[in-house]
């Protein structure tokens, strides 16, 4: 057994000469202990580098964690003595202060999973990984790379999982990307990337999440993106897409945010009515058109329904339920069946052209019920009441006429009611006093305590009050 303490130079109280190191913190061995197969060095405050080249001489390594400390650089000598451990498979550097560019890695024949994420490495990144072809797992996510991205990464067919989120990489998504037929996770977001997303991307059939948030991509949403049958997430927001929404894109989805960009066009009838959806945002967009009569459910199993000797079921702690389609151009009246949507949350639908009136709304909504800056008009419906859970019910900057329902005051969890901006009239009714009300901007409305319009506050002239 090589003497590990004195090879490393390093003093922890369970590193001691007189016990096994197979026994010592951070150390794994092979079956029967006679060789050491991986190294856990994660945050132990290590910030001199000096040992690293000495961890190489350790033939039977398999994986090394080193995440977590202060190391600022790799040594060549790190890379030249590792590179030649044909077994090596696991190599964390996350979260140190490595800076400089990034090593060339030679050899490394073995090596199946590299972590550089979050540190300060900088530059480009062209030939230096070119040799991992056992390569499964890498993540380049939150360093500060420029240029363009991994052209030859198409070689490492086995790559499963690709981060490279939160850097200034620029230019085009390279077409070879395609050839990586294992990805089940590709995260480009946080970049400068423009172009298009690849025509080619649907071929990545076992994909799970693609995200491609926040960089400056243009043109369409590919419509084969629905032929992935493993895709769950699929966020492009924050980009300059100005095509259209492809009919069919939730097909396998389960959540999907295409929020700030520039798409056009209606709402694919089809996009609400998968029962696998959990979360669509497709907010500050320039959609137009009626909001899609088709929504599914999405509730619990009907095969629940066949249980009829159940007395409890409790399902609590589940992932909250959001639909987001603030700030485009839809028109038309809300669909009836809206209301089937039992798992619903929140709904978010200011900022359109939606008018008529308002339909029976879900009673499980809790979080935020805003239909702002529409052109509904008529009355207030007395329904809202049912909405025992709601927190906050914005209906300001529409057409409301009428009085304020009464009803609404039995909304045990609103905190929050905004009204402003409509053609209110009549008495305000006596909210509990922990209801924030804003009425302003209807001329008809009375408080109950005075004659005055609420929230307007006295007028002053010089230190009088008026």
């Amino acid at each position: 057994m090589i003497n590990l303490s004195k090879l490393l130079n390093f003093s922890d109280s369970s590193w001691n000469d007189t016990r096994d190191p197979c026994s010592w913190k951070g150390v794994a061995c092979s079956s029967g202990n006679s060789s050491v197969t991986s190294l856990f060095l994660s945050k132990l405050g290590l910030s001199n580098s000096n040992f690293l080249p000495d961890v190489c001489k350790i033939e039977t390594l398999q994986s090394l964690d080193l995440s977590n400390n202060r190391l600022s650089l790799i040594p060549d000598d790190f890379v030249n003595g590792c590179g030649r451990i044909d077994g090596l498979k696991l190599l964390n550097f996350s979260q140190n202060k490595l800076a400089g560019s990034l090593p060339t890695f030679n050899g490394f024949v073995g090596l199946e999973s590299l972590d550089l994420s979050f540190n300060s490495l900088s530059g480009n990144v062209s030939q230096q990984l070119d040799g991992l072809l056992a390569l499964k797992i890498l993540n380049l996510s939150f360093n500060k790379f420029s240029g363009p991205l991994p052209v030859n990464l198409g070689k490492s067919l086995l790559l499963e999982k690709l981060q490279l989120s939160m850097n200034q990489f620029q230019g085009a998504i390279p077409q070879d990307i395609a050839n990586c037929q294992n990805l089940n996770l590709l995260d480009l977001s946080g970049n400068v990337l423009d172009g298009s997303i690849p025509a080619r991307i649907g071929n990545l059939t076992k994909l799970k999440f693609l995200v491609l948030s926040s960089n400056k991509l243009i043109g369409d949403i590919p419509a084969n993106i629905s032929n992935i049958p493993t895709l769950f997430r699929f966020a492009a927001n924050q980009n300059h897409f100005d095509g259209r929404i492809p009919s069919g894109i939730t097909r396998y989805l389960s959540l999907l945010d295409l929020s700030y960009n520039q798409l056009r066009g209606p709402i694919p009838a089809d996009i609400l009515s998968q029962s696998n959806l959990q979360l669509v945002d497709l907010s500050y967009n320039q959609l137009d058109g009626s909001i899609p009569s088709s929504i599914s459910a999405s509730s619990v199993p009907t095969v629940l329904g066949n249980l009829n000797a159940l007395q409890v079921l409790k399902l609590q702690h589940n992932s909250l339920a959001h639909l987001n389609l603030q700030c485009n151009n839809l028109q038309g009246p809300i669909p009836v069946t809206v209301n089937s949507m039992n798992s619903l949350l929140e709904l978010q639908l200011g900022q359109n052209k939606l008018n008529g009136t308002i339909p029976l709304m879900p009673v499980r909504l809790q979080i935020s019920l805003n239909l702002s800056s529409n052109l509904f008009q008529g009355a207030i419906p007395g329904t809202l009441s049912r909405l025992k859970d709601l927190e906050v019910l914005d209906l300001s900057n529409n057409n409301f006429s009428g009085d304020i329902p009464n009803s609404l005051t039995g909304m045990e969890s609103l905190n929050q009611l905004i009204l402003t901006n409509n053609q209110l009239s009549g008495v305000i009714p006596g909210f509990k006093p922990y209801v924030s009300l804003s009425a302003g901007g209807n001329a008809g409305l009375i408080n109950s305590s005075a004659t005055k319009t609420p929230q307007e506050p006295p007028q002053r002239r010089g230190n009088q009050l008026l």
